[in-house]
């Protein structure tokens, strides 16, 4: 069983959405949990990932599908991404646990002592017009934001049983997730990533040229490797 422990630390603030105002006034919520504190959710995470890893095997010319367009036929051969992620005729091999608050230390004592979080604020924006470039008309909204300007940190949990190429893969995408959540392009949601792998298979995938040599394995044979005249033109 492969454990892979995940820390993402924002350095901007975020904003992942959520269906409910939960007690805000904001049009575009964040996530929280009962108490009013804020949480990355496990199908959030597990679709960010999905979609990077999308384009690292599409990158590798390995056989994907892809999720928004066209999944992996019922009777066929699945690709390596729904065989990690799943699909609606497959159980994914990993499974994801929601990602909780776990910095940085002032927020945490205030969390351990049973205080209600700190107050959120709100952001205004509005939506631009594509055709005209211009800010569109009675389209001003709001953005609810958790302590900006603090570096937020959020743990959690992928357990699943793959094989070292899979693992590789997963590893890979974790490495190029640069931000998620709403208002990317406005600056929010952009983090840092840090994990560790646990488990049989793992060995080697710690070093570059371990990773790049489990990952070639998704390679088309009949597709040869480019040249490295080509690569740096």
């Amino acid at each position: 069983m492969t454990t892979i422990e995940v820390t993402l630390t924002f350095q901007t603030p975020l904003n992942i959405g959520s269906g409910a105002q939960q007690g805000t006034l904001a049009d575009r919520a964040i996530i929280k949990d009962h108490k009013g504190w804020p949480y990355v959710p496990a199908s959030a995470f597990k679709g960010r990932l999905r979609h990077t890893v999308e384009q690292i095997a599409a990158a590798l010319n390995a056989r994907v599908c892809v999720t928004h367009k066209e999944m992996c036929p019922i009777d066929g051969d699945f690709c390596p991404v729904c065989r990690i992620f799943g699909s609606p005729w497959l159980p994914g091999r990993l499974r994801f646990a929601r990602l909780n608050l776990i910095g940085p230390d002032w927020l945490i004592k205030r969390l351990q002592a049973r205080r209600n979080p700190p107050r959120t604020t709100q952001r205004s924006g509005v939506a631009l017009s594509r055709r005209r470039g211009v800010a569109e008309d009675t389209l001003l909204y709001t953005t609810e934001l958790f302590e900006p300007g603090t570096d937020l940190l959020f743990r959690g949990q992928l357990v699943g049983d793959l094989h070292p190429s899979e693992i590789a893969l997963v590893s890979a995408g974790l490495k190029l997730i640069p931000a998620m959540g709403r208002g990317k392009s406005g600056g929010l949601g952009w983090f840092r990533v840090e994990f560790e792998i646990s488990g049989p298979g793992t060995e080697g995938l710690d070093t570059p040229a371990g990773l790049r040599a489990a990952l070639e394995k998704f390679r088309p044979s009949n597709i040869p490797d480019m040249d490295p005249q080509e690569a740096s033109i």
